[in-house]
């Protein structure tokens, strides 16, 4: 029994030593000039377009990152919900619209308070950011969700993007949203919560697709080595499975 364990983890460690090395590997060669396509999401087209609806009704869009943290384990989805409302910012600031950025936890405020002046500044109109485009609502989850429905209903806002780490409030607004007749955006990494935003929502980001995304819209190299990298994971772990069934 003890051997059968051994040769476990011994197979366990090659295969996270060969992941590690994909990934380091195109992580290199995208930052040495490789061009790694990525193909562009109909969830990725939906944000030009309810930036577009937005603009042309005079109404804010409204984005929440979800109700994680950064500092826990659902910190990544968070991270590429900040990448993805970074992008819709410089949009919005470019075409003179209104976003509104609502948060649920102190330390993901400040950063979106930073993405979105940043975001502003680069699209060239720093003069145009005010600092009630991020609201912090509240970190009870059921709290957050009864103010972000209130704020969409007095805003009627024209666009709901809902990008990162959802739990209950998730289904909640995302379907409030919907019957304002909102254009409805979702991405998230939890299982649990994306076939209740496959149901409510017009466009949804699955599970890799938001990282997939937030790396194409940034551009960032290490990203995209990343997504890559993972991609070359997926074809090695295939080729094993095949390959050991075939031998059994």
């Amino acid at each position: 029994m003890g051997g059968k364990l051994a040769e476990g983890r011994v197979a366990g460690f090659i295969c996270l030593i060969l992941i590690a090395f994909a990934l380091f590997y195109s992580i290199r060669r995208v930052k040495s000039g490789m061009q790694y396509p990525l193909r562009r999401l109909e969830a990725l087209n939906a944000i030009d377009e309810a930036i577009g609806t937005a603009t042309e009704l005079g109404r804010p869009i409204f984005f929440s990152t979800g109700d994680g943290d950064v500092v826990h384990a659902e910190g990544m989805q968070v991270l590429a919900g900040l990448d993805v409302l970074s992008y819709t910012s410089s949009k919005c600031a470019e075409y003179n619209s209104k976003i509104i950025a609502a948060t649920s936890k102190a330390n993901v405020h400040a950063i979106t308070e930073e993405v979105v002046r940043q975001a502003f500044s680069a699209a060239g109109h720093p003069e145009s950011y005010q600092p009630e485009m991020v609201q912090f609502l509240s970190d009870q989850q059921m709290a957050y969700c009864a103010a972000g429905l209130d704020m969409m209903r007095k805003e009627k806002i024209a666009a709901a993007m809902l990008i990162g780490p959802f739990f209950r409030p998730g289904l909640i607004l995302a379907d409030g949203a919907s019957e304002m007749g909102a254009i409805t955006i979702a991405g998230t990494a939890r299982m649990s919560q994306l076939p209740l935003f496959v149901a409510s929502c017009d466009y949804v980001l699955i599970g890799e697709e938001m990282y997939a995304g937030s790396a194409y819209l940034t551009g960032d190299k290490t990203a995209i080595g990343t997504i890559a990298g993972q991609d070359a994971s997926k074809v090695l772990a295939v080729a094993l499975i095949v390959t050991g069934a075939i031998l059994q």
